[in-house]
């Protein structure tokens, strides 16, 4: 009788530690994954925030000496001009709806009242201004759809034309 009980506690304490492990790799699994969660959150915004921000970069630095501040309709525009087979072309950069959009045109052209919801959209942002601070500085204003807000202050190298 004395060992079946000795038997019985043994087998007692072994499913307790059998428990204790197994719920210790639960809470470890679970803290795990959320941890991996936010880093692919914060991955996600850094990228989407890089991004947003290379891109208007090299716009600029595509088309360094022929940019200005303008509006199509009501809406603030980011200009950029460029020349194709004699022709020159306008690169408006504006936000519109919750968009950074892009609209390409031939320069002189009647956009017409549609103009803001012609252009392409580029990436989903919740904020963008453009200001031309000194004559060869540009000055970007940014808030993404995550709400991160950067600010990008770009030297033209080019003169004005």
């Amino acid at each position: 009788m004395h060992q079946e009980k000795r038997f019985i506690v043994d087998v007692l304490f072994v499913l307790a530690l059998f428990g204790l492990f197994a719920v210790s790799a639960l809470m470890l699994v679970t803290v795990g994954a959320d941890v991996y969660k936010q880093t692919v959150d914060d991955m996600s915004t850094n990228y989407e925030t890089r991004v947003s921000v290379s891109y208007i970069a090299e716009k600029i630095r595509q088309n360094d000496g022929n940019i200005n501040i303008d509006y199509l309709g009501e809406t603030p525009a980011l200009v950029m001009e460029q020349e194709y087979n004699d022709e020159i072309f306008s690169t408006y950069l504006y936000y519109h709806d919750g968009y950074l959009k892009e609209l390409l045109v031939r320069k002189g052209s009647f956009i017409g009242d549609n103009s803001l919801s012609a252009g392409q959209e580029i990436m989903k942002i919740s904020a963008f201004q453009a200001d031309m601070i000194m004559e060869n500085l540009l000055k970007i204003d940014l808030t993404t759809a995550d709400g991160v807000q950067k600010e990008l202050f770009l030297h033209l190298h080019t003169p004005k034309l």
